[in-house]
């Protein structure tokens, strides 16, 4: 409980994107380390040894006698371009936390914290208004926000059959947004205008999953689907203007909003063929953003269904040699996403990432197995219109996956 405060009170959004400007900010992938480094799939994924938190129906696989920890944080290097002019930002954020373990026989328990978006930009543009005898009057436009979104859950996967799991999150969803715009003028005669919109905002969410596992051939071929219902948060917004004559407050307004926001339906499916050095899956999620209701206009345009379709793969050479290099599991994967929020006469960006990753065993004893999971990712964020900003990032995902056998019975002669 005190890490999840940590994490609640000190993570970072690590966003710096101008197009977390709309909607609740820029989508996280909500997934774990091995996720991460197969491109984002794991609705088809059932592993006994590894933590998936994109289905909850995986939940039951966890073995009798384990526990399981699993944590990341990641780094990134952005490189955003408009018309030739290019800027880098670099950012942190940490990325989830999760544990896991056998509750009763057939059922596993899983608690997670992750980000959900994140909002984080800063930007302006200056006009010319006129020129008269004191010379050319400048207008300049400013845009801020900060924020984001997280959710802290609490899951059960149940296995009522060898071949069949069902499963199920209930998440509290909490954060707050805040987007500034202001606008002034280089003559000191003309008075300085700011419009502030805030949003706290929380909500609890439902979250259920299937998975059916079956032998196919030499391997395991494992499908799953999950979805969740539209939900209707609780929010309190406001509208805060100011007009302003230098630092003197000439006139100011707040109104006050209440139930703003309703976030979308959600459905995805997915599959994984697994045989004993490999493995390879897929995923698509569609999520029914263009039912959503969002506040204001400082999310304007807020409102595309959103699809994403992942591809990925593991290869481990050989799970038994004393060799970490062959002991280790290789992963690779590609996704797209679809943005869910529109830009005036324009659809919002896409985006075309890939990723490749290591889990390396880094310690072994009669109860203890870590891995480290390092993965590297590349996403281009295509600009939705000509002369729109694009986006490139290039992000460093690093996690540790503690599994330990906590549960053992010992007998004492």
């Amino acid at each position: 409980m005190l890490a999840f405060a940590v994490l609640q009170s000190r993570a970072q959004n690590g966003v710096n994107s101008p197009y977390s400007r709309y909607g609740i900010g820029q989508l996280t992938d909500q997934a774990v380390g091995i996720n991460k480094a197969m491109g984002g799939i794991g609705i088809g994924l059932r592993d006994r040894n590894t933590l998936n938190t994109l289905n909850p129906a995986s939940y039951s696989s966890v073995d009798t006698l384990t526990f399981l920890l699993d944590f990341g944080f990641s780094l990134a290097n952005g490189n955003f371009n408009e018309n030739g002019n290019k800027v880098n930002a670099r950012n942190a954020r940490v990325d989830y936390l999760a544990m896991q373990f056998r509750l009763l026989p057939k059922l596993g328990i899983t608690a997670a914290f992750m980000p959900v978006s994140g909002v984080g930009y800063s930007f302006s543009e200056t006009t010319d208004v006129r020129r008269d005898l004191d010379g050319l009057i400048t207008s300049t436009n400013t845009y801020g926000g900060t924020g984001g979104f997280r959710r802290v859950s609490l899951g059960l996967g149940w296995s009522p059959f060898k071949w069949l799991s069902v499963g199920a999150d209930i998440s509290y969803l909490m954060g707050n947004m805040t987007h500034l715009i202001s606008n002034e003028y280089n003559e000191s005669t003309i008075f300085k205008r700011t419009k502030t919109y805030y949003s706290e905002v929380n909500g609890l969410s439902f979250d259920v999953g299937l998975q059916s596992q079956f032998s196919l051939g030499d391997g395991t071929m494992t499908v799953g689907i999950i979805g969740n219902p539209a939900l209707n948060m609780h929010d309190e917004s406001l509208i805060y203007t100011q007009i302003l004559n230098g630092n003197a407050v000439e006139s100011a307004d707040t109104t006050f909003h209440e139930n703003q926001y309703r976030m979308p339906a959600k459905f995805g499916a997915g599959f994984s063929y697994a045989r004993s050095k490999w493995m390879v899956g897929a995923d698509v999620v569609w999520e029914g953003w263009s039912g959503s209701r969002m506040f204001e206009k400082s999310n304007n345009g807020a409102g595309r269904d959103r699809i994403r379709v992942s591809l990925g793969g593991m290869y481990r050479p050989n799970q038994t040699n004393n060799n970490i290099f062959l002991r280790s599991s290789y992963r690779a994967g590609v996704f797209y996403n679809q943005s869910y929020f529109d830009m005036g006469n324009n659809p919002g960006p896409v985006e075309f990432g890939a990723s490749v990753g290591v889990s390396l065993p880094i310690m072994n004893t009669w109860n203890t197995l870590i891995e480290l999971n390092v993965s590297g990712q590349y996403v281009h964020v295509a600009a939705p219109a000509a002369g729109m900003i694009s986006e490139n990032y290039l992000r460093l995902n690093i996690g540790l996956a503690f599994n330990e056998r906590w549960f053992d019975k010992f007998k004492v002669k």
